[in-house]
């Protein structure tokens, strides 16, 4: 399958990662989950490895992160050596970072008090797939966290832009970026929000390469993501709205049966 190039995005983002960025990527993770003292986190899709690492300053005792890319399973080892000196409540012995699939029809892992996937189990390439193998990693009475991008009119043409951007050169791969990071600005300046303000997760420029070029992509409504986990013995706790039409619904689910 064609697909984007999320780990050198990653990377490219990990260059210019400052303190500032850290402490918004452990706060986003610490509102969602609070305390993670004494539990075992599974971080799906771990990308840069920004939130296992946040994850483990908030008191988690293991975390795993794992990621389809192995560009980015380097990139979070070199991120843990880069954020150590940051924040001495982080374990580096208790994180450890592979390469793997949750698609994969092998995958052994051992279920985790915390199951966090924030904007991945949507560009795997099976979806729902990955919902039905995330569920099996969640320990009992343990809680999963998942950011899902959102159904909306919008979302079929943006699936093509998406595919049209990993088939292209490299050119007119630039050309879509900088027509997104021109066409996005305007949108959050209406919208109240600062544009080089980093959030949780990337900078304005990353996140932009990441939203055009993000294939595969899927997406689902609130009450489709509900539905689905509810009926395998999930309650949501939390769910945190998208900023934007076709942005990041965030949802914290129970496991309770």
């Amino acid at each position: 399958m064609e697909r984007f190039a999320f780990g050198e995005n990653w990377r490219n983002f990990s260059k210019r990662l400052t303190n500032e960025d850290y402490l918004n990527a452990k706060n986003s993770v610490r509102e969602l989950v609070g305390d993670l003292s004494g539990k075992t986190v599974l971080d799906i899709g771990c990308g840069s490895g920004l939130f296992s690492i946040a994850a483990s300053a908030l008191g988690a005792k293991k975390v795993v992160g794992f990621d389809y890319d192995p560009q980015c399973v380097s990139t979070a080892k070199d991120m843990l050596e880069h954020i150590r000196p940051w924040d001495s409540k982080i374990k580096a012995d208790s994180i450890e970072f592979s390469a793997n699939s949750i698609l994969n029809d092998n995958l052994s892992l051992e279920p985790a008090d915390l199951v966090y996937s924030w904007g991945v189990l949507h560009h795997t390439g099976d979806m729902y797939k990955a919902f039905e193998a995330s569920v099996r990693l969640v320990a009992k009475n343990g809680t999963l966290v998942i950011a899902i991008y959102n159904k909306h009119f919008t979302s079929p043409l943006w699936t093509m832009i998406k595919y049209a951007y990993v088939k292209s050169p490299k050119v007119v791969k630039k050309l879509m970026v900088w027509a997104g990071l021109i066409g996005k600005f305007p949108l959050l300046l209406l919208s109240g929000r600062n544009p080089f303000r980093r959030g949780r997760g990337m900078s304005y420029y990353n996140d932009t390469v990441d939203w055009i070029g993000g294939y595969p992509y899927e997406y689902a409504s609130p009450d489709e993501i509900k539905r689905f986990f509810e009926q395998r013995g999930f309650k949501l706790k939390k769910l945190v709205k998208a900023q934007g039409a076709t942005g990041c619904n965030q949802f914290v689910f129970e496991k309770v049966a």
